[in-house]
């Protein structure tokens, strides 16, 4: 079966902004998506922080080009109250609000583990956490 796993947002930034050394890895992940290898969900709040990253290096039609391209490999998970308040929940147990969103977003798309490149932030999570490295090795 396919596999599902959730990108989180430093890892979708990698990719869309070429940051190095993680552009890579970010590549190699994503092309599993485009390849229909696995199936790739990153959450709408990932958008929006990568629109804002990028929108100081890329112009408007060139930055909604990019993330349109990017919309066509990858399932969009939706942040809705739902998430958010599991989110702000105090027993969420997560310590950064964003990385909860997150991870409840994974969640309520079936994901079977999350891809990040902060490990550490996700401690609490009800799935696997790997780095793009580590997923990358144990898909091969």
């Amino acid at each position: 079966m396919k596999q599902k796993v959730f990108a989180d947002t430093n890892v979708m930034v990698d990719l869309l902004a070429h940051r190095v050394p993680f552009y890579e890895a970010a590549m190699r992940l994503f092309s599993l998506a485009d390849r229909g290898e696995c199936t790739i969900v990153v959450s709408a709040l990932s958008f929006s922080t990568t629109a804002y990253l990028l929108e100081r290096k890329l112009n408007y039609e060139d930055l909604s080009l990019v993330l349109r391209q990017f919309a066509s490999i990858v399932e969009i998970a939706s942040v809705d109250e739902r998430t958010v308040r599991k989110s702000l929940s105090a027993t969420s147990g997560f310590r950064d609000i964003e990385d909860a969103m997150q991870h409840y977003a994974a969640l309520q798309t079936g994901c079977d583990a999350i891809v990040t490149r902060n490990v550490k932030d996700f401690t609490q999570a009800d799935i696997p956490v790997y780095t793009p490295d580590e997923f990358l090795a144990k898909e091969v």
